[in-house]
């Protein structure tokens, strides 16, 4: 009776993926069954509020069992959505100025996963890699060191990758525009490939939709548009992985 209604359950969280049920899915935190969650990335992970409204989101749908986690707490001065304060987990490993093929070389990652104990990680970085004329191959390859060491932390890491937020050419330059197209291109077979059953990597397409004159402050870091639009972008990826993980650790939980 007990594993009947472990499975009951387990298959009620499922079908709400597959058949996209309108009725909130309701996930209580416990230790065993909290889902850790990563955002990762740069600045446009650190300072802004996406993560707010990702946030919001999850809870306002009724997935309770998340933990945002990583070495930053920002931004400090907190959120809001049209004038009204956000609460939120604001905890991220989003650094500012940050290349992927920094991240790569010097091996910060391990330790990060090592402290955090993510099962699923959002990434959004490349964007300074881009500024600073890196090649996509290096970019890649960069990407490919990263996945292989979320791998040797948690074997079964869900990875929800990004596709690079546009930039204003007139700003940062035309080839600088032109290079995160090129990434954001790559990135589809770079997903396609390294993608696998037990560690699945999912691609949101922040690119496509994103207007950098009326969604970012400057040309590069979202406004309160900009984070709607890629919180809500987000927000169906992560959902499906939290369910999924969140089935799991049901699962493991009752054995």
């Amino acid at each position: 009776m007990v594993r009947s209604t472990i499975l009951t359950s387990a298959l009620g969280l499922l079908s709400v993926v597959s058949l996209g049920a309108a009725a909130p899915l309701d996930t209580r935190a416990d230790a065993a069954t909290t889902v850790k969650v990563m955002p990762f990335g740069a600045s446009i992970i650190e300072i802004t509020c996406w993560r707010a409204y990702l946030w919001k989101k999850l809870q306002d749908s009724g997935i309770h069992n998340i933990d945002f986690v990583g070495s930053h707490g920002t931004p400090a001065a907190g959120c809001t959505l049209n004038g009204q304060a956000v609460s939120f987990d604001k905890d991220n490993e989003g650094h500012s100025g940050a290349k992927v093929t920094d991240y790569a070389n010097h091996d910060a990652l391990p330790a990060w996963l090592s402290a955090a104990k993510p099962d699923m990680i959002i990434m959004h970085v490349g964007t300074n890699d881009a500024a600073a004329n890196i090649s996509t191959a290096k970019v890649f390859s960069a990407y490919d060191k990263l996945v292989r060491q979320m791998r040797a932390a948690n074997p079964r890491t869900a990875l929800v990758a990004s596709k690079l937020i546009p930039i204003d050419p007139e700003r940062f330059g035309r080839a600088v525009a032109d290079r995160i197209n090129d990434y954001n291109y790559a990135m589809e077979g770079w997903v396609k490939r390294t993608t696998t059953a037990q560690s699945p990597i999912v691609l949101v397409d922040l690119h496509a939709g994103f207007d950098y004159k009326t969604m970012t402050r400057e040309g590069e870091h979202p406004n309160e548009k900009g984070d709607v639009f890629m919180a809500g972008k987000l927000f169906p990826a992560v959902k499906d992985q939290l369910v999924k993980l969140s089935v799991q650790k049901l699962m493991g939980k009752q054995r």
